[in-house]
């Protein structure tokens, strides 16, 4: 079953780019991804501008799932983030942090089951 995911992924991105990706490429982009997304925990605790940051986010797993179209994961994820932008922080603190933590944990999920 893995090979198969090996090779329809490599084949999308043949396809689409021209390129050819390997699975510990990916994994690395999602656990970049996965730092940022941690890292929105703090900025929101500490009144900085998360959003932006959050919607650049959204936009880079939006892609993904052009790409990835299998991963129902990654829609989750996305949903899950979008969900954030909805959110007041200051009167939902908790809510927005155990979010972040389960995207988080989407994302290591995503990992050990895709890739």
């Amino acid at each position: 079953m893995l090979e198969s995911w090996t090779h329809l992924i490599n084949v999308i991105m043949i396809s689409v780019y021209n390129i050819e990706v390997d699975n510990d490429t990916i994994c690395r982009n999602l656990k970049r991804i996965q730092s940022q997304i941690f890292k929105l925990l703090p900025m929101a605790e500490e009144g900085q501008d998360y959003k932006k940051p959050l919607e650049t986010i959204v936009l880079e797993l939006l892609g993904m799932q052009k790409l990835f179209d299998d991963i129902d994961l990654l829609l989750s994820l996305i949903c899950k983030l979008n969900g954030l932008m909805e959110l007041n922080v200051e009167k939902e603190f908790l809510l927005y942090r155990r979010t972040i933590f389960e995207c988080c944990g989407l994302i290591d999920k995503i990992i050990k089951t895709c890739f």
